[in-house]
């Protein structure tokens, strides 16, 4: 799920962004049901398609989310910056990126 106009960039003030509320796609998540987990980089592709509403709407790839413990990891991977723990957010991490410097969001 993404919100796409009350949130704006902590790095790049006065800028909108698409914030994603969340995703629902870990493979671990899944270990219960298909093990080993089937499908791999649905994740990715979310978050590729946040990327591309984001330009889309002029925000320039400009995203940011809420991560919880166990998915930092992968965004970090994923190149976002890890803004630190967010006190109105129950203490989750807050990440936020714009575009992909290593891969192509066209």
């Amino acid at each position: 799920m993404i919100e796409v106009e009350m949130h704006g960039s902590q790095i790049t003030r006065g800028k909108r962004l698409v914030y994603i509320d969340g995703i629902a796609s870990a493979p671990a998540n899944r270990i219960k049901i298909q093990n080993p987990p089937k499908y791999r980089g649905v994740g990715s592709a979310l978050l590729m398609f946040a990327r591309r509403r984001s330009l889309e709407l002029g925000y320039e790839g400009r995203v940011g989310l809420h991560a919880l413990p166990d998915s930092e990891k992968f965004y970090d991977d994923q190149e976002m910056l890890d803004l630190g723990k967010d006190s109105d957010y129950d203490d989750l991490t807050y990440f936020e990126g714009r575009g992909m410097a290593s891969r192509s969001i066209k």
